[in-house]
C-alpha cells in the first residue's frame, strides 16, 4: 500500500455569541492574551419531530491585537465569527494532576454587531469598527501553498 499523503490542514471557522465577560491579561514578556468561550447553538428535530436548540460551548484563545481589539470592542452577548485553528495544551497543575485542555486559537475575528460597552456613548449605534479588527490577514505569494 503506497503512503498516503495527508494535507496540514486546521482550520475552523464558528460563529456564536461570547459567553463570559472579557477580561484582557499580559504574559509576563508583556504579551495580550484574552481567553473566552463561545456559545455555539445548534438546532435539530428530535424523535416527536419537535425542533430542539443545543449549545456547545468553545473554548477560545486570541492573542496580541486580535486579544486587545476583542476586550475594547465587545463584551458578553456580542456575536462573532472566530476562525482559527484548534490546538491541544497538556500540563500538570499544582496538585500533580495531569491536565488537558483542547482550545481554538483565533486567526481572525468577525463582529456581526456593534453594541457600545455600558456606559460608553459613541454616537450611533451603527458605528463601523475599526480597520484593523475586519482586515482580512495580511498574506503575499510566499505564504501561498501553490
Amino acid at each position: 500500500m503506497a503512503d498516503l499523503r495527508l494535507p496540514n490542514l486546521n482550520k475552523c471557522i464558528i460563529s456564536g455569541r461570547i459567553a463570559n465577560d472579557l477580561e484582557l491579561k499580559y504574559t509576563p514578556k508583556g504579551t495580550p492574551v484574552l481567553r473566552f468561550t463561545l456559545a455555539v447553538d445548534r438546532n435539530y428535530k428530535d424523535e416527536s419531530d419537535q425542533w430542539q436548540k443545543i449549545t456547545s460551548w468553545i473554548d477560545c484563545v486570541a492573542w496580541n491585537r486580535w486579544a486587545e481589539n476583542l476586550a475594547n470592542y465587545s463584551h458578553k452577548g456580542s456575536a462573532l465569527i472566530v476562525e482559527g485553528r484548534i490546538e491541544t495544551r497538556s500540563w500538570t497543575d499544582q496538585n500533580n494532576v495531569n491536565r488537558k485542555s483542547t482550545e481554538l486559537v483565533t486567526e481572525a475575528i468577525h463582529n456581526l454587531e456593534w453594541k457600545p460597552r455600558d456606559g460608553q456613548n459613541t454616537g450611533s449605534e451603527d458605528a463601523p469598527l475599526p480597520d484593523e479588527i475586519t482586515a482580512p490577514p495580511k498574506t503575499t505569494n510566499d505564504d501561498l501553498p501553490f
